[in-house]
């Protein structure tokens, strides 16, 4: 029975995106507008370890313009925030909350 309900869990995951072997990067819709502006200045790896909605794509790409030097992505900005969002917006599964102080065992001296 657990097998099956395990089974049943990986099967409703969403396939994993096809990355781009250079820089690690889910290919799809906007992927080469985030590789020109983002990988100019640092590591794609600085992308793919973070995970935001748009509004804290959006609060990033700020703080980068206004203490960086990133420079305006006009038209561009929603192309590059579409693509953060879906390709590495929240994620539910990982490792649980801290468990609260009253839930804790006692310390050891």
């Amino acid at each position: 029975m657990r097998l099956v309900i395990l089974l049943a869990l990986l099967l409703a995951l969403p396939a994993p995106a096809e990355t781009d072997s250079k820089t690690g990067l889910a290919m799809g819709s906007g992927f080469e507008v985030v590789r020109l502006h983002c990988t100019v200045c640092h590591s794609a790896r600085l992308v793919t370890q973070n995970r935001a909605n748009r509004a804290g794509w959006r609060a990033m790409i700020r703080w980068m313009q206004e203490t960086q030097g990133l420079w305006p992505l006009g038209e561009q900005e929603a192309v590059v925030l579409d693509y953060l969002a879906e390709h590495y917006g929240p994620q539910r599964l990982g490792r649980r909350p801290p468990l609260p102080a009253h839930l804790l065992p006692p310390a050891t001296p």
